[in-house]
């Protein structure tokens, strides 16, 4: 029986590992007076269009109190992170390069943001190895 027990136990780790390689995390917290959230996960979606709004979507919608939890009001979409391209356009080009990358490779990315407006304005990004 001992056997079977732990044939078991490696069946159910095995089902529930890869899972936990896909999970993403988001939080918010503030850092020498700034607030700021951070996602690490895959992304969903790569948008983008002619009136200058990149999206870059999550694996699954965050809590949009979380944000809230740290100052950020203005969030009513919890679905992905936003950048106006005319904001910094030699930025948006490397958000968006680098967000098509790791959307291709299906690499998990971090983002930060800081502010908002309807989504979460991401500030910066990396890919995960």
């Amino acid at each position: 029986m001992n056997n079977f027990l732990k044939f078991l136990v490696g069946i159910l780790a095995f089902a529930v590992w890869p899972s936990t390689l896909n999970a993403q995390t988001f939080t918010c917290a503030v850092s020498q007076n700034v607030p700021y959230c951070q996602y690490t996960g895959k992304l969903k979606n790569v948008y983008i269009n002619e009136g200058n709004l990149m999206l870059l979507s999550f694996e699954q919608s965050v809590d949009i109190s979380i944000p809230a939890s740290v100052g950020y009001t203005g969030v009513t979409n919890g679905s992905a992170g936003m950048y106006t391209t005319t904001a910094n356009p030699s930025f948006a080009e490397f958000l968006y390069s680098t967000a098509l990358t790791a959307f291709a490779s299906e690499k998990p990315v971090t983002m930060q943001f800081r502010g908002a407006a309807g989504y979460m304005k991401i500030d910066r990004i990396w890919v995960q190895h």
